[in-house]
């Protein structure tokens, strides 16, 4: 098959996917410029091509209409397997469990650290009687964070189950398995054997690379591979299979195998790699690729690698529609792709120079990708990439080879070279941390999908001109970086504001951005709240709402500094992430309520803010400041003495013709002060005050402000009860409109000069 119509047609059958689930305007227009361009091009043969765009739109409608689950929801007693390693964080346990040939996700809340030791012995496989109550995995409740339901769905998981009785007792070994069953069992023991031998670090980072499994990587390591670019690094890939497929020939060459027959073994052992390194994407499409290479090599025939690549494409997209929706997926065949089609230009080339190429190219495709699901890249990454890409391929996966294999022949030489081990791990760890340090990371944003479009575009524009004119000349990559120019001032040059209220659990944290992105105010930065835990219940990574939540957010609004950041007063739910925030992003001033006397919280902001060297100002009754078509009024506090609620910076905020009031935690008390000083206040957007608690919005409150939207931002099933059912009752009485971000996620207002258009992440 020409390799061309092979890449066309594996486009188009992704094209009618993508369209099945997302009937966006900008991906009508790309399948529709594609249908031109293979109309054009290949003419005759365009039909035969343009055959797979219904084909896949149909097969995809098919496969999403039978996808859904079998369970009855009110089902509370199930009988399965263990389909996943048990993973065990703090007093949450977690695995995948197939029951009645349908797989769901089961979460165990831990009483214990007695039972926590005994669930330990949990192991893949086991047969196991539960019960429990079904619920839908969580919906998508931030603008930019992970849908966590779509993600289980595109894996066939419908439910989760939350267990109301487990204990070991109720599960058993399996006595008859299959050989799936038998080499994921191994692959468990494997895996476990290696952390009872290392540091967690060092088995983490050796797991991955053996066998696909990341979950016992330290948090903060994994994140230093994503943020200088080389997360790929640490998934079982093409160059893995290359290098098993290699061994396994030289072993059976050597001694004294056929080679017809070595190819044979070599066939027959790639489908078991796959499930021994746990069959994500990227190894399913290396491991299918290598199967066909070596079916070739036997029969000797020759195949385009390009369409050798699109086959294994339109296979897998057929087998499983959803794996066009994986990162893996998409990273793994672009790469693959881009590398095949660039061949000429590393012909030729030394052993330095490709490996600059080969880091220059990987990188530059996979930035707008990068770009979509982290906001940000590092300019550092082609450099590390240069030196870890060798490092990781020659020296750390070798070298967890022979310690695999040492650990099941000569496990008594393991402790000899466990030193060694862990100094070489350790030494590419300690350079990881380090890079931290080096500020090279540049935040973007998350790009439209029309700018999505044309980064590739210019992407191939200037590697098809690279390979024409056989060298490099800046004046190809004029496109590309025009292309990030345009993504940069976007922002700039959007005429509405935005007020954002994000779902930060049972806390504030509230964004404003002026017209053309004049300044960016944050009201409150959220914070999760410390509790005392036993060692046992303590996670990897404790939860933090700021970290996970809010820079995120900020970042892929492509948000590099905040103009104003107002702490409405100091308690851990509205300041919690202030300190935090001002060492991750430019913060230029930090406002305070005025008062008599700053709790311990205000004091740890004043000091980093000094450190900083961030100015620093107290917001009292009468400030004001305004830019074009918008107005800040603080109405609160004055100079009274007030409870930590009651001394919550009010401000009162107008954006072209739309009005927005900012409460805080104020209290009935705080309320009337308001009115009675402010005869004329109103507003059309009201940020309930504290959460909803039945101490604030009074009726007369209401009856006086008379707002169109009001705004509640609690946490979902809160031990507080927030909101109160009373004030639910007040706002629904006097027809104001409610948004909850326990219910509705991120909220956000776009204000032009003449409209409002309210979004919702849920």
């Amino acid at each position: 098959m020409n390799p061309r119509y092979a890449v066309l047609s594996a486009l188009v059958a992704l094209c009618g996917i993508w369209l099945t689930k997302y009937q966006t305007i900008t991906g009508i227009a790309v399948t529709a410029f594609l249908v031109i361009a293979i109309v054009l091009q290949v003419k005759r043969k365009s039909l035969l091509i343009l055959f797979f765009l219904p084909c896949f739109i149909i097969y995809s409608q098919y496969d999403s209409k039978h996808s859904i689950s079998k369970l009855p929801h009110d089902q509370m007693a199930f009988t399965g397997q263990i389909d996943t390693i048990p993973k065990m964080d703090g007093k949450m346990l977690r695995f995948q469990f197939d029951t009645n040939n349908e797989k769901i996700v089961v979460q165990h809340k831990m009483k214990s650290s007695i039972e926590k030791e005994q669930l330990n012995n949990l192991e893949i496989n086991m047969t196991c009687r539960l019960k429990g109550y079904l619920k839908k995995p969580e919906q998508k409740s931030h603008f930019y964070g992970m849908n966590y339901q779509e993600y289980l769905n595109n894996k066939n998981i419908y439910w989760v189950l939350e267990t109301r009785d487990f204990n070991l007792n109720h599960c058993q070994l399996t006595k008859k398995k299959d050989l799936q069953d038998k080499i994921k069992l191994w692959r468990s023991r494997a895996i476990q054997n290696i952390e009872s031998q290392f540091s967690k670090n060092t088995a983490g980072l050796m797991n991955a690379l053996l066998f696909g499994y990341r979950d016992g990587i330290e948090s903060e390591t994994l994140q230093a591979y994503q943020r200088l670019g080389l997360t790929h690094l640490l998934a079982v890939s093409g160059f893995n299979v290359g290098i098993v497929s290699f061994i396994l020939y030289f072993f059976c060459v050597r001694v004294g195998v056929v080679k017809e027959l070595a190819y044979v073994i070599i066939f027959f052992f790639l489908p078991i790699y796959i499930v021994l390194t746990g069959g994500e994407s990227s190894i399913v499409r290396a491991g299918l690729m290598g199967m066909i290479v070596v079916l070739i090599m036997m029969f000797r025939k020759k195949v385009s690698p390009a369409t050798l690549l699109s086959c294994v494409f339109l296979g897998m997209l057929f087998l499983h529609p959803a794996y066009s929706f994986e990162l893996g997926f998409q990273l793994s065949f672009l790469m693959t792709f881009v590398l095949i089609t660039s061949i000429s230009l590393f012909r030729g080339r030394s052993y330095t120079i490709l490996l600059i190429m080969t880091s220059f190219i990987c990188s530059l495709f996979s930035f707008p990708i990068i770009l979509y699901h982290f906001y940000e890249f590092s300019i550092w990454s082609i450099p590390f990439n240069m030196v870890y890409i060798p490092f990781v391929s020659f020296v750390l996966f070798p070298v967890s080879c022979i310690v695999l294999v040492l650990s099941y022949f000569v496990p008594e030489a393991i402790p000899h070279v466990s030193c060694f081990i862990e100094f070489v791990y350790g030494c590419s760890v300690t350079l990881l941390s380090k890079a931290q340090l080096l500020k090279g990371s540049i935040v973007l944003g998350r790009p439209a999908m029309w700018l999505f479009g044309f980064y590739f575009i210019s992407i191939f524009y200037f590697l098809y001109k690279w390979e024409v004119n056989k060298r490099f000349h800046f004046q190809i990559a004029i496109p590309f970086l025009l292309v990030i120019f345009i993504h940069t001032i976007t922002p700039f040059l959007n005429s509405k504001a935005a007020v954002t209220f994000l779902n930060v659990g049972q806390g504030d944290s509230i964004l404003i951005e002026l017209p053309y992105r004049k300044a960016v105010y944050l009201i409150d930065t959220g914070g999760t709240i410390p509790f005392d835990k036993e060692e046992w219940e303590k996670r990897e990574e404790e939860f933090n709402v700021t970290k996970q939540v809010l820079l995120p957010f900020l970042k892929a609004k492509g948000i590099r500094k905040i103009d104003g950041m107002i702490i409405s007063h100091g308690d851990m739910d509205h300041a919690g992430g202030a300190v935090f925030l001002t060492d991750h992003i430019k913060v230029s001033r930090v406002f305070l309520p005025f008062k008599q006397e700053d709790n311990d919280l205000e004091l740890t902001i004043q000091k980093a803010a000094q450190q900083k060297d961030i100015k620093l100002t107290r917001l009292r009754k009468g400030l004001r400041w305004e830019n074009d078509q918008s107005v800040f009024y603080v109405l609160h506090p004055g100079s009274n003495l007030y409870s930590s609620n009651n001394g919550s910076i009010v401000l009162w905020v107008s954006l072209y013709n739309q009005r927005f009031l900012f409460t805080g935690d104020l209290e009935k008390e705080g309320e009337a002060e308001l009115i009675n000083h402010f005869n004329n206040l109103e507003a059309d957007v009201l940020k309930i005050g504290h959460h909803g608690s039945a101490t604030s919005s009074t009726e007369i409150f209401l009856k006086k402000i008379s707002p169109h939207y009001a705004i509640i931002s609690a946490g979902k099933n809160n031990s507080y009860g927030h909101p109160a059912r009373e004030v639910i009752e007040r706002l629904k009485n006097d027809r104001i409109l409610v948004y909850r971000t326990d219910q509705h996620g991120d909220i956000t207002f776009e204000v032009g000069k003449e409209s409002l258009k309210i979004k919702t992440a849920q």
